[in-house]
Formats: structure tokens, C-alpha cells, sequence
């Protein structure tokens, strides 16, 4: 779980909230005709902007921001340079037996261990890599495309408000429904714009680049020790890729 993305999102509820108790009653800043001029013109309008299926995966996707915790690239080095370790002392046949190896790093050393040639399971990880940064791509897309469609929306409720708002100038009764409808479709639309769909599709994007350098290091790692490179030479490759106070330094001979 992201904690950052969690205190930021109640931090923000919470601050509207306050800022809301403060007026003479919180039932003034729920209207229903707002609601749906912003909330529903998004909905349509994402769902003819992009396939369904697209939307349908974008919100697995977007909960990558609040409940994915990639693994820290020092920790990959470490497992990686463990597991080459293993490899040199016992050989590959002896990485099948670790009860960790999952997913990404896991599907790799599994195709070393079955003696898989060199170019293919290069391009078979390399592939993997180009699908999730395509996955990953679509999934902010979708999300920057709500981040500007609802202040749009917003000014569309606002525009009917106005419009609403001229036509009944004579009968001052329906002159507060059609002004709530006016500026509270533009804070709706804010609200849903720079209060979630920005920050995720943000989020999104820091967790992509995360989530790709940590594959990335163990497509490195998997080819290193498919080529039975001497593990502090692979923890010197791998290195590379970290800044210099992250380094992993298990052999003391690396650099």
C-alpha cells in the first residue's frame, strides 16, 4: 500500500470537508443536476474517447497508485546477486528451487534453468517490458483524458446554469437552483480534475518508471547470470543503473 497516495488523497477530502462545514449547511454543496452534467458528460465522454475494454482496465491499473509497492532497486540487486551466487556454487538447475522466484524475475530464470537459448529469452523479457509500458501508457492516458474532460464539463454545467439562470431572471424563485448548478459544476469539475484524475495519472506514471527499471535490472540480471558472469561483476553491471548512495555492496571487490 502507497501511503503517500492515501494521506494525500483523506488530507485533501478532509481539508474540503472543513472548508465546507464552515458554510451555514453542507447539504448546499450536493446538487444532483451538477452531479450529472460533470460525473455523467466524463463517463460518456471516456467511453467514446476509448474502446471499453480499455476503460474497464484502467481502473486495475489506477490502483497500482494506491495499493502496488514496487520492490526498491537495491533490493532486486541484492536478490539478484544472491541468486548468481547460488548459480556459480551449485549451479542453474538449483535456482528452481526458490521459493520466491515469481513473476517477472522468476519467468526469466525459469527459461535459464530449462536451457532456453540466449536471443530468446531476451526477446521474450524485452517483450514482456514493451507490454507493460504499453499497459501502463494507456492506463494514464485514460486518466489525463478525465483530468481535462471534468473542468470541461464543469464550464458546460456552467454555461446551462447561466443559461437557466437569464431565462428565469423574471421568477426569482428558480434563480438559486439555476446559480448552485453554475458554480457548482465548475467545482465539481475541479475538484475531480486536480483532486484525482492529475495525481493518478502522476502517480501512475512514477510507478511505470519504477516498475521499469526494476524490470529492467532483472532482464540484466537474468542474462548475467544465464552467461555465468562472475557474481561481483554482475553486482558491478547492475550498479550502474543505481545512484551512487544506492549501490548494493555485497562483495567487496565490486566497484
Amino acid at each position: 500500500m502507497d501511503r503517500g497516495t492515501w494521506i494525500g488523497l483523506l488530507l485533501g477530502i478532509t481539508l474540503l470537508g472543513v472548508a465546507i462545514g464552515f458554510g451555514p449547511t453542507p447539504r448546499i454543496f450536493f446538487h444532483p443536476a451538477s452531479t450529472m452534467v460533470v460525473v455523467g458528460g466524463i463517463i460518456a465522454a471516456t467511453f467514446i474517447r476509448f474502446p471499453l475494454s480499455h476503460v474497464a482496465g484502467a481502473f486495475p491499473i489506477a490502483s497500482r497508485a494506491f495499493f502496488t509497492r514496487v520492490p526498491e532497486p537495491q533490493e532486486v540487486v541484492r536478490q539478484i546477486v544472491g541468486l548468481a551466487q547460488i548459480a556459480k556454487r551449485a549451479g542453474t538447475n538449483n535456482l528452481e528451487k526458490q521459493a520466491n522466484l515469481e513473476g517477472f524475475l522468476g519467468q526469466g530464470l525459469r527459461m535459464v534453468v530449462d536451457r532456453i537459448d540466449r536471443e530468446l529469452i531476451e526477446d521474450r523479457l524485452l517483450r514482456e517490458i514493451q507490454s507493460t509500458q504499453e499497459r501502463h501508457s494507456q492506463g494514464q492516458e485514460i486518466f489525463r483524458f478525465i483530468a481535462t474532460a471534468a473542468p470541461s464539463f464543469g464550464m458546460v454545467g456552467t454555461l446551462i446554469g447561466m443559461v437557466q439562470l437569464f431565462a428565469t431572471m423574471k421568477d426569482p424563485s428558480g434563480v438559486g437552483n439555476a446559480m448552485a448548478l453554475s458554480l457548482l459544476s465548475t467545482l465539481y469539475g475541479a475538484v475531480i480534475a486536480y483532486l484525482f484524475a492529475i495525481p493518478v495519472a502522476g502517480k501512475l506514471e512514477v510507478r511505470s518508471r519504477e516498475e521499469l527499471q526494476v524490470k529492467r535490472l532483472m532482464l540484466e540480471g537474468v542474462m548475467g547470470i544465464q552467461a555465468e558472469m562472475n557474481p561481483a561483476l554482475l553486482e558491478s553491471q547492475l550498479n550502474a543503473h543505481l545512484a551512487p548512495h544506492k549501490q548494493v555492496r555485497l562483495h567487496a571487490g565490486a566497484r
